[in-house]
């Protein structure tokens, strides 16, 4: 990052990288959970719901892209051991319903996993508005394509 860029953010960048890190973590596990649940999934309604998942854990891979290149930017490291993963995330992993049948759990597991990012994609939103607005940008965007996403599988839950 060059001079004029540190001067700029008035957050404590080690911070700052703190926050992206748990959201590198959230997203990675949030792409694991749909695309093992798109590959687990069975019964009358998976070739509706195949799609829509693997769509979303693209999403959340570009969102952990994202992540990334900003805590790269910032001076950070990624997460490069998949063991802290678990470790560094605020939202955790919720695997597969047992049932692969069962796409009501599944659904309800989603949204738990969107509202968690909803929650803290907005404290960091307000968090880094008046000190890092490169950080604040990204949050909003994130936040954004977050409830989008929690719409969406409201509507899929309802029409069960």
């Amino acid at each position: 990052m060059g001079r004029t860029a540190r001067e700029v953010i008035k957050a404590n960048v080690d911070e700052v990288i703190s926050d992206l890190l748990k959201t590198y973590a959230d997203e990675w596990l949030a792409h694991y959970q749909y695309w093992a649940a798109a590959q687990w999934i069975r019964g009358i309604d998976a070739d509706t719901l195949r799609p829509i998942l693997l769509k979303q854990s693209m999403d959340e891979l570009k969102h952990a892209e994202k992540a990334a290149r900003r805590i790269i930017q910032l001076g950070g490291k990624i997460v490069l051991d998949f063991d802290r993963l678990l470790k560094t995330s605020g939202c955790g992993y919720i695997p597969p319903p047992e049932d692969p049948t069962d796409h009501r759990k599944l659904i309800e597991d989603v949204l738990k996993a969107e509202r968690c990012a909803i929650k803290f994609y907005s404290q960091m939103v307000e968090k880094y508005r008046q000190t890092d607005i490169v950080t604040h940008e990204l949050f909003e965007e994130l936040l954004e394509d977050e409830v989008d996403d929690e719409e969406e599988w409201e509507n899929i839950l309802a029409k069960l």
